[in-house]
């Protein structure tokens, strides 16, 4: 079975109950981790796939950063210039 990426995201947050940062990444990595090891008993395969995972999750982490950081920078020179023509 397939399933597209959308599938794996959530675009809803319990704002009753916040978790943190730590709490929200360790959840999802002792989920994905449990259903790693249930596919993959053999240890060789549990590691080609894990470095797999983590592999995409860092580079995801990486352009995610890097497009922050330009429209960071961006929304910056804006600012300061909307402040100096006053």
């Amino acid at each position: 079975m397939s399933r597209s990426p959308e599938q794996f995201y959530t675009t809803t947050m319990d704002y009753n109950y916040p978790k943190s940062h730590k709490e929200r990444i360790d959840e999802v990595h002792n989920s994905a981790m449990e259903l790693i090891e249930q596919k993959f008993p053999n240890m060789d395969e549990h590691e080609e796939v894990t470095k797999k995972v983590y592999n995409y999750a860092g580079t995801c982490e990486d352009v995610y950063m890097e497009i922050g950081l330009q429209c960071g920078f961006i929304l910056a020179v804006q600012l300061l210039g909307n402040t100096q023509t006053k």
